[in-house]
């Protein structure tokens, strides 16, 4: 848009005189011209100069009067009057009315004609937008330039402020600051981290303009802070442009405004994109030593890994197994577009995010991969205080996890024989078999150290006695032929029973049986065994084959 005072500039204007609002002539925007006579009720937009005779009013002050009150109220950039045959002067009530609104209204000589005005403000109106297109342009080729040669965010914000004159701030989707311009000062951050949390939900399939649906004014502290979402192709938003409305300018219009930050947003999301892959490669290279570590492979492009990451292998880590059961259940709830393989992915992308935070808040080394269906988590820790370390990095991995994936079920294992530098693989091994021992005792969601797992073991070395499995074979096995014949869990009542010091109530609650029916379970275990478990030698005769079986299945292969 131009403003009325650089039309005033026009030679075809040079005769025309300002009759009110003498001051405002310059802040009038002036999108369009249109000759309009009364009466006037839609056919006037918003910062149109109109154009008028007076024809019909000219002799009535008060029809003139209510022709400049609906020209107001029509939002108006200004009215010119051609005078001399209709209208010879300004009635003083509507230049009171005009100068109270701040409505400019311009005598015209009589001679000329509207046609030529017409043409002459719109033939400015179309060079202004070609320049202003010429520029956006410019800009875009500018910020694919800067994206292309590795530039910062920040640099790249600077740029598009330098060009609109307003502060720009740049955050990933959780709202953590990665670019800004030198325009930005303190109180607009904190207006920024304040809006962050206001963000709403984009609607992607809008039918407005694409760029109408996404941006969002946020009022901060009475100031309007315009956001915009930071898109892939897959509608994943990546982070969040923050901005202010756009001031004086003489450079851009609001619309070329608009086209400039969606050329902004677009050079953040390509910037976003070569982030990704970078970290995504970098995390295929960490996941690999982390692996090679527990598979033992110790060589010394190791060692100058270890180091690029940081980390330290000469202190003392030992290692924990994180084992999800219900991945594939949860994915099948969800109804996701992406592949299970794609989901999962990100799922554990997710988790290990959270794995290196709670390592970063409990101050401790901390490495972390995805191998064979489970998380492997090497925290450093001392000898002296371990497990209240373990303990710790846990609940507050498990806080952060409860409230990003609360229906993951997870089950972790540490391998803790002994606390010493560059035994990864022996650590690893430990926390595997501390997995498939402890499993079937302790249940899911427990937490099983291998220092705890000396009963499982010697259990699951006397597993291998012939007589012990034929006593397996006698008690255990008729037990899950029932189980499977009558869709009831047998063994894992037994287990929960056992688990709860054989108290029938609290046993119920934990199983949800009526108490009644928990214990025709339990009479049923002893019809099938010819048991009695009120005998505690037969009690412990049926713990010991369960148990030994359960171990020996979970040596086998882990119950999801």
């Amino acid at each position: 848009m131009l403003t009325l005072n650089e039309i005033m500039k026009l030679d075809i204007m040079k005769p025309a005189t300002i009759k009110t609002a003498v001051n405002h002539v310059g802040n009038k925007q002036v999108e369009w011209v249109s000759i309009t006579e009364a009466p006037v009720e839609n056919f006037i937009r918003k910062h149109e100069l109109v154009l008028t005779t007076g024809i019909g009013y000219g002799h009535d002050p008060k029809q003139f009067y209510e022709f400049v009150s609906d020209v107001i109220k029509s939002e108006a950039a200004a009215l010119a009057v051609a005078t001399g045959r209709y209208i010879f002067e300004l009635y003083e009530d509507a230049k009171a009315l005009a100068e109270e609104h701040e409505l400019p209204i311009l005598f015209l000589p009589w001679e000329i004609r509207f046609a030529d005005l017409t043409q002459a403000v719109t033939a400015r109106l179309l060079d202004q937008k070609q320049e202003h297109l010429q520029f956006t342009q410019h800009i875009q080729q500018e910020l694919l330039s800067l994206t292309l040669a590795g530039n910062r965010l920040s640099t790249i914000a600077d740029h598009v402020s330098n060009c609109m004159a307003v502060p720009i701030v740049i955050t990933d989707h959780a709202g953590t600051l990665k670019g800004k311009s030198h325009l930005v000062s303190h109180s607009f951050e904190k207006k920024v981290r304040h809006a962050v949390n206001d963000v709403r939900a984009f609607d992607f399939s809008s039918e407005h303009h694409p760029l109408e649906s996404k941006i969002q004014e946020i009022v901060v502290e009475k100031d309007t802070l315009y956001v915009l979402p930071i898109i892939q192709t897959n509608h994943d938003i990546q982070g969040y442009m923050f901005t202010t409305p756009l001031s004086e300018s003489d450079k851009v219009d609001e619309q070329s405004f608009f086209i400039i930050l969606e050329h902004t947003v677009t050079a953040a999301a390509f910037w976003f994109l070569q982030e990704n892959a970078v970290q995504e490669a970098e995390a295929r290279i960490r996941d690999n030593f982390v692996a090679d570590l527990a598979n033992g492979i110790h060589s010394k492009p190791l060692y100058a890994k270890a180091r690029a990451f940081g980390y330290n292998l000469h202190l003392s880590y030992l290692a924990i197994v994180g084992f999800p059961h219900n991945f594939e259940t949860l994915f099948s709830k969800i109804g996701q577009t992406a592949t299970y393989e794609e989901w999962l992915s990100s799922m554990i992308h997710y988790i290990e995010e959270e794995i290196y935070f709670a390592g970063s808040t409990i101050e401790r080394g901390c490495m972390s991969t995805f191998l064979d269906s489970q998380l492997i988590i090497f925290l450093e820790v001392s000898a002296e205080d371990y497990k209240a370390t373990v303990n710790s990095f846990l609940d507050l991995l498990y806080r952060r996890l409860d409230h990003l994936l609360p229906d993951v079920e997870l089950t972790w294992a540490i391998g803790d024989a002994a606390i010493e530098p560059n035994r990864f693989a022996a650590r690893f091994a430990e926390a595997k078999q501390a997995l498939q021992l402890g499993l079937g005792r302790l249940g899911k969601g427990s937490r099983i150290y291998f220092s705890d797992t000396k009963i499982d073991r010697v259990m699951h070395k006397i597993g291998t006695v012939d007589e012990i499995q034929e006593l397996i074979k006698g008690y255990v096995q008729p037990l899950i032929d029932y189980s499977i014949m009558r869709e009831i869990d047998l063994l894992e009542t037994f287990i929960v029973y056992q688990r709860n010091q054989n108290k029938v109530s609290q046993t119920a609650r934990v199983l949800h049986l009526h108490r009644q029916s928990l214990l025709y379970r339990l009479r049923k275990i002893e019809t099938i065994t010819g048991l009695s478990l009120a005998n505690p030698d037969n009690l412990f005769l049926l713990d010991l084959c369960i148990r030994t079986y359960q171990i020996k299945k979970n040596m086998e292969t882990p119950q999801m």
